[in-house]
Order: structure tokens, then C-alpha cells, then sequence
């Protein structure tokens, strides 16, 4: 199965915009039984694992703080991100599987799929920054 994802040219205050690969995943919120779509989840290859703002985590799990506690780290020495680590199943296309899925405690953070049990489970190619080509065998 494969699926594609145009990357999508955004703002950036360095570079005046920039394009960035964007997929659509849905994630299965214990709220209500039901899948969320998340737009606009960045394909990050840099990234250890997938990161959600908080207002999103708050519709997938009823107390964000029961996850295990993480200080995630960054670019930037010094600067701390608190999260909580959930296990949440995640389906892109047709592709159901369980992920770590840090909540942060902030709003101010992207969607980021990272690569721990969800980008690595895919052959992705990022081509030449115009799309992003997931494949996985089902």
C-alpha cells in the first residue's frame, strides 16, 4: 500500500516560507471511541517519537499527566518541553498500529510524526521536497 502527501509551503521567520512534509493521520481518542483526524502532522525524521499539543491530546486520552513524565529536548540547550508518553493507536491510511505519542504541556508545539513505532514502520521517500511517499507491506 502506499499513499502520498504533498509538502505544504508555510511561513517561516528565517527563510520567508518553506516547505514542509505535512500527512493527515488519524488517532483513536478513549474519549469518545472514536478516531480524531489530525491535519498537517509534520513527517519528522529528526524526531524520536510523535508529539502532540496538548488541546489534541486532550480530545485522545481523559488526563494527559497519567502518561509517563518527559522533558523533551531539542535544538535549543536549555529549553525543556514537559510532556506525557501515551500509547495510542494511529492509523495512517489503512495502517492501524500502537505509537508513543508525547502530549506536551503546551498549545504551542507542532504535530510531529516521528520515527519510534510510526515513521519507521514506512518506506518514506521525501522527494525533492515536493511530496513525501509513504509504502508499507499489508
Amino acid at each position: 500500500m502506499e499513499m502520498e502527501f504533498p509538502y505544504v509551503e508555510e511561513e517561516s521567520d528565517v527563510l520567508d516560507t518553506v516547505k514542509r512534509p505535512r500527512i493527515k493521520m488519524n488517532a483513536l481518542s478513549e474519549l469518545v471511541s472514536d478516531w480524531i483526524t489530525i491535519d498537517e502532522v509534520l513527517a519528522d525524521t529528526g524526531a524520536d517519537f510523535c508529539v502532540l499539543p496538548r488541546y489534541i491530546g486532550e480530545t485522545l486520552v481523559k488526563d494527559i499527566t497519567t502518561g509517563k513524565y518527559a522533558e523533551i529536548k531539542g535544538v535549543v540547550p536549555g529549553t525543556i518541553l514537559v510532556a506525557y508518553v501515551h500509547q495510542i493507536k494511529v492509523r495512517i491510511g489503512n495502517l492501524e498500529f500502537m505509537a508513543p505519542v508525547a502530549i506536551a504541556d503546551s498549545n504551542d508545539v507542532p504535530s510531529i510524526l516521528g520515527r519510534v513505532d510510526a515513521l519507521d514502520r514506512f518506506d518514506a521517500n521525501f522527494l525533492k521536497g515536493e511530496k513525501i511517499k509513504l509504502r508499507w507491506e499489508e
